[in-house]
Formats: structure tokens, C-alpha cells, sequence
């Protein structure tokens, strides 16, 4: 198809040896994009017919480059991309095309630079020509009409073919994004193969890691997780205690699956970078990427002088890597379809997702990832394996309705363990409690973790000043400016007292002596046990203290009433029983409440994405507001990005460098730069007459960089 298509453009004297990017032949540009795409369509077996559609645009996705009035020396240059189109719907008689597929492939020749937006980007198009002064675009805008009958169009298409449309689209404009920037191409179609070697390179990792950690390898833990790996079915759900390794099986599952891409989705940054590390030695740096709000932050440290970290980023954003760590926010984000969401999606084709600690996702996150896999699991044949040491009745109920799951709760590794006596202070106050009990913290690595940033900064501070030079006091929470939060993780493992907030609850492999914490949902706390003792399998005193929260703050007043009245119990249960207690669905009573979210979310995004032509258009905010109104759907406060008044010059100088700078390369690091000042603002902290107008960022002012937003006054 694509030597029929340049066969097609040499008739018509177009000259192939035009320069359509810098330094790169618009020839050259084709044939790259083309290796690129004909390599992963034939991975992922699309049909024939999809193959030469995607290989025709691949020819004709720049034609409006080969115009006589367009030219990479011309500033205020045409609209390649409607020209382009306009193109197409005058010449498709000279291609062998249904004529549904020419108004599809006209219509992502003129969006192939914006959204898949509905109605039609044309006024925008219209709005670029006013602002120009060319009137010839708005003479082709209101002459053509370009693809207005697309809406109609994709009605009478099948909405399997329409995904397989949109994910070719996708994979063309990946190709088109990583020539043009002259990214490697043998490093793209490397991560759409499966490597060899790779089930030594886990035996010896897992065996490193374990005999670090724990200074022994269990060879029988090790055979029985690799049998439990080698399960036949696609999807399973994991419950298995903290620290029995499931992030060694879940490699192991990788192994037994051998997918096109992993997606590791991991409930916070914290845990992604510290599973990421884990990765690399497995799987080498080749082979792993990352990717949330701040990715280009941590490229930026570890790259620091190399130019790679900057289209390292793209590789990322694109979710190229073989295995890409994410949050569930870019997950669903993705399945939502904002923005360029196309360029990411068709990467979940014969995938495996691990879901890891799923018990925390938001019911709203449940449901909108019910609506992904109920449409997309037969087609799309991806695995999924969801694991977590505190399995959710109702949500485990949700996936079975879903998907066909088998779930495996390791009953005997729970039983064997009995690494915790709990004891219940339900008359102190955390900070009270340690104030009375000194000795506690004496000669033992203590996790001390509450439920608020208020709280965890006015514990540090009585704590420092307590212990003062005796002890290493480290505090972590989600109020910190970026690097101020990068440098307290760096100093978790020295730290003899670590005073925290949910955010140390998960994935986070170190293990303490003794634990004190405020009471919160009976399955938030077995995650806090999960921290204490984790390498050993008895508790010979009383390691965790539950002590009495200030407030019910940030949990439902129906929680933490439920978790109250039952967590006597769990303590009775857990001394008798041991861990076993854990998996008890008692302890889950609470669920209940969730139900009418998770329904409520999956009706609402199941009939917004019909209402706008299932699985085809994007979601903007520009045009209806639905990137605000999809983070509403997560079920978590909203939060703004904002600039610490302590940072605020060196990220205005950063910003005046960014606004000069020429390559992409420069703006990309100084942008990181800018980002790692920023901090996650709640509404209550944005105040009008604290604003950067040359930032275009609200001002926080009451900020310390060894406590962060100050919020310790607020209660």
C-alpha cells in the first residue's frame, strides 16, 4: 500500500526530497514511520485491511508539506494538516479505498496535530487563520467543511472497528511524534518484543533482593510462586501477607504470560520509584520507564547531564517502555480519553496491568476501570493480576462480575505469621501517648503515622525537639514541594524515628521495630502493620500501638465508627489467629456504603463515552469540561499545583530562561526544574491576592521546606 501511495504522489510531482523537518527528507520520514508502524500492527495482528490503511496514512499523513505553499522557511505557513486533507478529498480517487475509510482517513489527516475533538476542530482552525491574517485557511474552512459528516459516519461503523481505527491512528502518530524528533527506532520496536534471558535475569534479582532484605533466599517460597505465576488463567487476584513478595511474583507472572507491555499501577509515587528500581536491576534501564505528573522531574535527577532524559520523557508519556510503572490517575485518564489519549491506548493490547494494593483505589476509580474492562478485555486480551495483602469483598465481587478472575488467598502464609501484638491506647492522643512513653523510642526504629499533615508536622516538631540530636527524625507527607518530599524519601532508610502520613502505608520495603498509630479503617490499618517486623515471623512484645485520632479527618465519621467498634475484635482475632485475621471479611463490613459509587460512576461514564461516539472522540476540557469533571470521578480531594513563596524566584529566573530557550532539549530540563518547586495546593490554600502572574501560578506562603504547607495552625 505504501509504494502504491508514493507511486500515486510521484505522478503527481510532488518532490520527495523536500526537507518536510529539520534535516529529514519528507521520504525518509515516511519510510521511518512506516518500519515503525508496519512492525507493531503485525504484532498485534490487525487485520490486513487495517494494515494498509494505517500504512496509507503513514504516506499521506504530511502531503499538505509537499504543497508549493507550504515551506519549513516560511514562519506564517499554512495549515500542513488541512491542506493536507483538503488534498486527500480532491485525489482519493487514486487510491483503492471504501468510502468510509476515506472520509476517516481525510479526517485524521486533519487532526493528526490536535485532539480527536467533536463537533469538528474546524472554528479553531478558523480562529488560528484570524489571528494569522491568512484568509486562505477560512476560504478552505468555510468552502469544504472537512469530514463534517463524520459524526454520521461513525455511526454505521462498528464500534470494534472504530477502536481499531483510532488505535491505528494512534500508532501512526506515535511513529510520526518519534521521527520527527529523531527519536531511535530500533529502541521503539525493541519494547514490542520479548527479550531473551530475561528468566535468568529474574531468578538472580529475586534471589539478590531477597537475601538483602532478609539475608536468605526461600527456594520453596520461590517454587511456589513461580507455580502460582504459571496459573492458567488471565486474570488473578493475589491476597498475600505484606512482605511475602509480591513483587517478586509479580515478575515471575510477567515471565509466565510473556505480554507485549506491563502497566505496574502503583498507589502512590513513592512506591513507584522504589518498584522501579527493583525493576531496572531485573530488566535493565532499557526495558522500564515511568510516567506521572512529576516523571520529568525524576528523569532530570538521574540523567543530569545527558541529553537523553528529554526524549526519555516521550518514551514515557507514550507509555513506549516494556514495562511502565503509572499511577491509576494516567490509567484512567487514558481509558477516558483525554486529550491525545489514542497515542497511549493501543499499548494495552496483549498486555498484563497489575493493579498492586487495588483495596485502594476509590470506588469512583472502580468504576470507571469496570467500564475498561468490561470493553475492552475480549478484544484487547490483555491479563490483569491484582494484588493486595488486605483483599476487597466488594471490590473482588465488582471483578468477578467483570472479568473471569480466580482468586488465590495464600490462607497458610497468613497463619504462619503472628508478627504483630496490637495494643489499643484508646484514651491518648498519638503525640500524648509518645510523650508519656519515651522509652518506646529508645535503642528501636519507630514508624510513628497519623491521618493528617496538621498532625504528622506538629508531632515532628515535638519530637524534634524532644529527642534533638539523638535521634533522626524524618517526616513524609503529600504537602511537600517536590524535591523537598525527594529528599526526605532519600533519608527513609537512615531514619531512626519516621513520622508519616498515609503516604508510608504501601509499597514501602523497610522495615520498623515499632509502630504507633491513630486509628483509621480497619483496612488502612493492617497496611501500617505491614510496616513493623516485616522480615520476621513472631512478635515477642507488643509492637503496635493504636492510639486515638484527633479527628476523623480524612475518612468517612461511617468508617472509622465501623473500625471503632470492630477493632477489639481484630485484636483478639489477630492474637488467637495470627495474620490469618487479616483476610476475616468482617473486617470489610464498612464496604457497603461504596456500592451506589461504584454503580453510580460506572453508568455515568459507560453513557458519556456513548453519547460521544463510544471510544472514538477525546474528552477535553475545552469543549465540555470533562477533564475537571473526570478527576472529580477519581474521588479524591481536587488538588492545583502551586509555587512555595520561598521557591518563587528561582522558579520566575528558571521560567524567563525557559521563555528564550531554542531547542526542545532546554525547555524540556528547565521545565523539570520549574515542576520540582511545585507543590500540591488544595482549594483552601489557593488565596486571590497570592498569585504569580509571570508563573501563571497561585503562591503558597505559609511553607517550610523541612515541614511543608504549614498546616499545623489549621486545627
Amino acid at each position: 500500500m505504501i509504494e502504491e501511495a508514493i507511486s500515486v504522489l510521484k505522478r503527481k510531482d510532488f518532490n520527495h526530497s523536500k526537507n518536510t523537518h529539520p534535516d529529514k527528507t519528507f521520504i525518509s520520514h515516511i519510510e521511518e514511520c512506516r518500519k515503525i508502524v508496519e512492525n507493531i500492527i503485525k504484532r498485534y495482528n490487525f487485520p490486513n485491511e487495517m494494515l494498509d490503511l494505517a500504512l496509507l496514512l503513514c504516506a499521506v499523513h504530511d502531503i499538505g508539506k509537499l504543497l508549493p505553499s507550504w515551506s519549513l522557511n516560511i514562519e506564517d505557513r499554512p495549515l500542513h494538516s488541512i491542506e493536507g486533507a483538503e488534498w486527500f478529498l480532491q485525489n482519493y480517487a487514486d487510491f483503492n479505498l471504501q468510502k468510509k475509510h476515506v472520509d476517516v482517513l481525510a479526517y485524521f489527516i486533519a487532526s493528526h496535530h490536535s485532539s480527536l475533538k467533536i463537533p469538528f476542530h474546524l472554528k479553531h482552525v478558523i480562529e488560528f487563520a484570524e489571528r494569522k491574517t491568512n484568509r486562505q485557511f477560512k476560504r478552505y474552512v468555510e468552502s469544504r467543511k472537512l469530514c463534517n459528516g463524520i459524526n454520521s459516519l461513525l455511526k454505521e461503523i462498528s464500534v470494534e472497528e472504530r477502536q481499531d481505527l483510532v488505535d491505528l491512528f494512534g500508532i501512526v502518530k506515535m511513529a510520526d511524534i518519534f521521527s520527527a524528533k529523531k527519536l531511535p527506532v530500533e529502541y521503539i520496536l525493541e519494547q514490542y518484543e520479548w527479550p531473551k534471558g530475561l528468566d535468568d535475569a529474574v531468578g538472580r534479582e529475586t534471589r539478590r533482593r531477597a537475601e538483602e532484605k532478609r539475608g536468605v533466599f526461600d527456594e520453596h517460597k520461590f517454587e511456589k510462586q513461580q507455580k502460582l505465576a504459571y496459573l492458567q488463567e488471565r486474570h488473578l487476584v493475589l491476597a498475600a501477607p505484606t512482605g511475602w513478595g509480591k513483587t517478586a511474583f509479580s515478575m515471575l507472572r510477567m515471565l509466565a504470560v510473556k505480554p507485549v507491555k506491563v502497566f505496574y499501577v502503583l498507589p502512590t509515587i513513592t512506591a513507584i520509584k522504589d518498584s522501579y528500581d527493583t525493576f531496572v536491576k531485573a530488566f535493565g534501564e532499557r526495558l522500564v520507564g515511568e510516567y506521572f505528573y512529576f516523571a520529568d522531574v525524576d528523569l532530570l535527577k538521574r540523567f543530569q547531564d545527558r541529553e537523553e532524559e528529554s526524549w526519555l520523557l516521550d518514551f514515557y508519556r507514550y507509555f513506549v517502555p516494556k514495562i511502565t510503572f503509572t499511577t491509576i490517575d494516567q490509567l484512567l485518564l487514558t481509558i477516558l480519553q483525554a486529550g491525545r489519549y489514542y497515542t497511549r491506548r493501543f499499548n494495552f493490547r496483549d498486555a498484563l496491568l497489575v493493579f498492586d494494593e487495588y483495596h485502594l483505589l476509590t470506588p469512583e476509580m472502580v468504576g470507571c476501570l469496570k467500564v475498561f474492562l468490561k470493553r475492552f478485555s475480549e478484544k484487547y486480551k490483555f491479563n490483569c493480576l491484582f494484588m493486595s495483602a488486605t483483599p476487597s469483598p466488594l471490590y473482588n465481587r465488582h471483578l468477578e462480575e467483570t472479568l473471569n478472575v480466580r482468586s488465590v488467598v495464600l490462607t497458610e502464609e497468613y497463619e504462619r505469621l503472628k508478627r504483630h501484638k496490637v495494643e489499643l491506647v484508646d484514651d491518648l492522643q498519638l503525640s500524648d501517648f509518645i510523650e508519656a512513653k519515651p522509652e518506646l523510642l529508645k535503642d528501636r526504629r519507630a514508624l510513628l503515622l497519623v491521618n493528617t499533615v496538621a498532625e504528622s508536622q506538629r508531632l515532628y516538631r515535638k519530637l524534634t525537639e524532644i529527642l534533638g540530636r539523638e535521634k533522626k527524625v524524618v517526616l513524609l507527607h503529600g504537602d511537600f514541594a517536590y524535591k523537598d518530599r525527594a529528599e526526605a524519601e532519600e533519608k527513609i532508610s537512615s531514619a531512626d524515628v519516621l513520622v508519616s502520613t498515609q503516604v508510608a502505608e504501601v509499597s514501602l520495603d523497610v522495615s520498623f521495630d515499632i509502630l504507633a498509630t491513630e486509628m483509621a479503617p480497619l483496612p488502612s490499618l493492617i497496611q501500617r502493620f505491614g510496616r513493623v517486623n516485616r522480615y520476621g515471623t513472631v512478635a515477642n512484645e507488643t509492637n503496635v500501638f493504636v492510639c486515638k485520632p484527633r479527628s476523623f479527618h480524612p475518612y468517612s465519621e461511617v468508617a472509622m465508627e465501623s473500625a471503632k467498634k470492630e477493632f477489639p475484635v481484630m485484636i483478639e482475632q489477630l492474637n488467637k489467629e495470627g495474620e490469618k485475621a487479616y483476610v476475616n471479611e468482617m473486617f470489610w463490613e464498612h464496604e457497603s456504603i461504596y456500592e451506589k459509587d461504584i454503580v453510580k460512576v460506572e453508568g455515568e461514564i459507560s453513557e458519556k463515552l456513548e453519547n460521544i461516539l463510544l471510544y472514538f472522540f477525546s474528552l477535553t476540557q475545552e469543549e465540555e469540561g470533562d477533564a475537571r469533571l473526570i478527576l472529580n470521578y477519581l474521588g479524591r480531594e481536587e488538588t492545583y499545583p502551586a509555587i512555595p513563596s520561598i521557591y518563587l524566584q528561582e522558579a520566575t529566573s528558571l521560567y524567563q530562561k525557559l521563555r528564550s530557550a531554542s531547542t526542545y532539549h532546554e525547555r524540556t530540563r528547565i521545565y523539570a526544574e520549574i515542576k520540582k518547586f511545585m507543590v500540591p495546593a488544595s482549594r483552601r490554600d489557593l488565596k486571590n491576592d497570592c498569585w504569580s502572574e509571570e508563573l501563571k501560578l497561585p503562591v503558597i506562603e505559609e511553607y517550610s521546606s523541612q515541614i511543608g504547607i504549614i498546616r499545623y495552625r489549621d486545627e
